[in-house]
């Protein structure tokens, strides 16, 4: 330690608890006592003190470091340089603080001099990883339902239709495929009046593709198609295929393939048309202005970080150290740690993209994420640093 402390191991009485208090504290002995672990940690502030002033008595959370800051103190470890800084940040834990408070807390942090005593729990949760090396999303329960008897579509569209009725902004997708099903469950019928709430008009029940396979699905599913609607159904689903295929195609001239393939790259261009093939579109945070991700968001994202997916110049290009069928909870992992500032920056009604990138890249599970969402909740850009 490069400054004297008083500390106090409450684990003697049975409590798993450290309770350290000095003089001064230190940037670095922060790193060793409680930063390196991410302890869960109380921060006594001093009375009178700026930090005292701003936040009260005491922060609860987790210091928060940049990864050139990582970086920086666990070369210091083995070269046992000084590194001397006035703040650290800190990821707020404690419910009752406002986002004006985290925010200031996470970007702004406090001054070390300011604090009195630290008191924190000796629990660290290890990185779990598969056998064969990705890292295992944690604290994620399956639990096997059995959904017999559930009519899927009746669900779906009372499930967008209340979270219409309060005040959630559906999704364009959501929108479709709810006017989808209010057709294929009345009939090829629909009120004008729910048309143009969700902004359609006739021509576009005649236009849009998305409705279409919305309305077939649904008389699939209850076994109502006529043999010509069969075949219009499949045409349908043909084109979509075609249209993500084109934008796959463009997103691949980035990639510089040779001419001749190697084994490997046709398997991964298998792996590739079929993961494609079968995405749609998802909310990734709910509220009422959503977050979610499209075609587009899923090919950007899935040809340069996906493992699995990545070919050519986008080869082993920050990869997700994770299974690409977990990519989704992790993306809505990553989004939860910024979950107020997103839904604030949403509700502002931007007009540029929500960032997080360098220093206030998100840090979940070890790694730092940069992510870009547009002003309409769409997520652009998502990867590892």
């Amino acid at each position: 330690m490069r400054n004297t402390y008083r500390i106090i191991d409450y684990r003697e009485l049975g409590l798993p608890s450290i309770y350290v208090y000095g003089d001064n504290f230190h940037y670095q002995d922060l790193y060793k006592l409680i930063g390196k672990e991410r302890y869960m940690t109380t921060f006594q502030l001093k009375e009178n003190s700026a930090s005292y002033i701003n936040f009260g008595i005491s922060v609860l959370g987790v210091i928060h470091y940049d990864k050139n800051s990582l970086d920086e103190l666990e070369n210091s470890l083995v070269s046992n340089n000084e590194i001397s800084k006035s703040k650290i940040r800190i990821d707020c834990a404690d419910r009752d603080r406002t986002k004006e408070e985290k925010g200031d807390l996470r970007y702004k942090g406090i001054e070390i001099s300011d604090i009195e005593s630290i008191s924190f729990l000796l629990y660290g949760r290890e990185i779990e990883k598969h056998e064969t090396g990705e890292k295992k999303i944690p604290n994620v329960i399956e639990i096997e339902t059995d959904l017999k008897g559930i009519d899927v579509d009746i669900l779906t569209q009372n499930y967008l239709i209340s979270k219409n009725n309060h005040g959630t902004n559906l999704i364009q997708y959501e929108k479709e495929q709810l006017v989808g099903i209010i057709l294929g469950l009345n009939n090829g019928k629909i009120d004008s009046r729910i048309l143009k709430h969700f902004g359609f008009s006739e021509h576009d029940l005649q236009s849009n593709l998305n409705i279409w396979a919305s309305l077939y699905k649904v008389k699939e599913r209850r076994k109502q198609l006529t043999e010509t609607e069969k075949k219009e159904y499949a045409e349908v689903k043909t084109v979509l295929s075609l249209e993500k295929m084109t934008k796959l195609f463009k997103e691949l001239t980035n990639v510089g393939l040779s001419g001749s393939l190697a084994d490997s790259e046709k398997e991964t261009l298998i792996r590739i048309f079929k993961s494609i093939n079968e995405f749609s579109p998802s909310i990734l945070m709910h509220g009422k202005n959503q977050v979610y991700w499209d075609i587009d968001s899923y090919i950007h994202i899935a040809l340069r970080h996906l493992k699995d997916c990545q070919l050519g110049s986008y080869q082993n290009r920050t990869p997700f150290p994770y299974k690409s069928e977990d990519l989704e909870a992790l993306i809505k992992h990553v989004l939860y740690q910024v979950e107020g500032e997103i839904e604030h920056y949403l509700i502002e009604n931007n007009t540029s993209d929500f960032t997080r990138h360098g220093k206030m890249a998100i840090f979940y599970n070890g790694d730092h994420y940069h992510i870009r969402i547009n002003s309409e909740g769409r997520l652009i850009q998502l990867h590892a640093v």
